[in-house]
């Protein structure tokens, strides 16, 4: 009798349990990745971008409330808002208008919903179409710093453009510099200059989501890490907008051959944050393996023709829009693909079953 008890205090009523976080988990383990990088923009004293991130943050949240009071049937999620209002936030210019900020984040949320879909079927990521709004509403918020034409044919454009002064050297960047090459590089026979560390740090750029990619990086480890996203759509995306610029881009620009600037690429138009964040929204990516690979790959080719090799204020967003449109296509022949795969493995064991009953 004691064995029993025993046992059934170990009894759970909660049948299932899950094989990967669910949505609910995966928007607090974004948000709680997410809250560093506006942290930081506190900390560097950047506050009309922490202000218009803080007004994404409530139009979001507003346009999510006021959807489920005329949809009875909309399940409200205040973390997935929280989520959709700041990066949305960091995907502004610190020169944009925030009343204009707040306004159009409301009133682009609000009418995705029901032009594309409540969060369970919409099919293109509201947060790139709020931004792409805004670009087109004022295009000259989105100015970046330029590029001349003869700075990306050296095969280190991005050292040029931090010797130039368009990336500001933070004050540890030399210890941390010497660190480094003494520590760790000197393994491999390398040593890298000073400002590399601060183009890492914070690119200091006007877009908050383009600035500081170390805790990008270190956040897309963690994410991946505990399966909160997926690696496959990333890693496609990244290897081939990264073999493109590296083997194709100098001919674009008439540089050195198999030189392009991967640093430059990376890390000056918010391809890390978008790749993380804003890419592989849900409900917008193909579900099987080899669909997210073309879903990845198809992307990567698109970002080299839009963004080109880097410094692009919103060709990310363009690249996401892009494949929004593409991904109900790639969805639908990995449909078939699903379909007939389980037809030609479930048919004769169908078959086999019926001659059995009519035996």
């Amino acid at each position: 009798m004691k064995s029993i008890t025993a046992i059934s205090r170990r009894i759970s009523f909660r049948p299932y349990c899950y094989l990967s976080p669910s949505i609910a988990t995966s928007a607090v383990g974004m948000l709680v990745l997410l809250l560093p990088q506006v942290f930081m923009l506190l900390l560097t004293g950047s506050f009309n971008s922490a202000f218009i991130v803080s007004l994404t943050v409530l139009a979001a949240i507003l346009a999510d409330l006021l959807h489920s009071f005329f949809s009875p049937h909309f399940e409200r999620s205040w973390c997935v808002a929280l989520v959709q209002g700041i990066i949305i936030g960091l995907l502004l210019p610190s020169t944009y208008s925030p009343v204009a900020a707040f306004i159009i984040t409301f009133c682009t949320l609000m009418l995705s919903k029901y032009a594309f879909g409540g969060f369970s079927s919409a099919w293109v990521n509201p947060a790139a179409i709020t931004v792409a709004v805004a670009y087109f509403l004022d295009m000259t918020a989105f100015s970046i710093f330029q590029l001349d034409s003869s700075l990306l044919q050296t095969r280190n454009a991005a050292l040029s453009l931090i010797q130039e002064g368009a990336v500001r050297v933070n004050s540890f960047d030399a210890a941390v510099t010497a660190f480094l090459n003494k520590s760790v590089f000197r393994f491999f026979s390398l040593a890298i200059p000073e400002g590399y560390v601060s183009l890492f740090w914070d690119t200091c750029s006007i877009i908050p989501a383009f600035r500081f990619n170390f805790i990008t990086i270190v956040s897309s480890i963690v994410l991946i890490s505990l399966d909160i996203i997926d690696w496959v759509i990333p890693t496609c995306f990244v290897l081939t907008y990264a073999t493109l610029v590296r083997l194709v881009g100098p001919l674009v620009t008439g540089g050195l051959a198999l030189q392009g600037d991967l640093l430059l690429a990376l890390l000056t138009s918010g391809t890390l944050f978008s790749t993380l964040y804003v890419i592989q929204w849900y409900g917008t990516t193909p579900l099987t393996p080899g669909g997210k690979c073309i879903y990845g790959v198809i992307a990567g080719l698109l970002a080299f023709l839009i963004i080109g090799i880097g410094n692009s204020a919103v060709g990310y967003i363009f690249v996401v829009l892009a494949m929004n449109i593409l991904s109900p296509v790639i969805q639908a022949a990995e449909n078939r693909a699903v379909q007939a795969t389980l037809k030609k493995s479930l048919m004769p064991r169908l078959d086999a079953l019926k001659e059995v009953d009519n035996v």
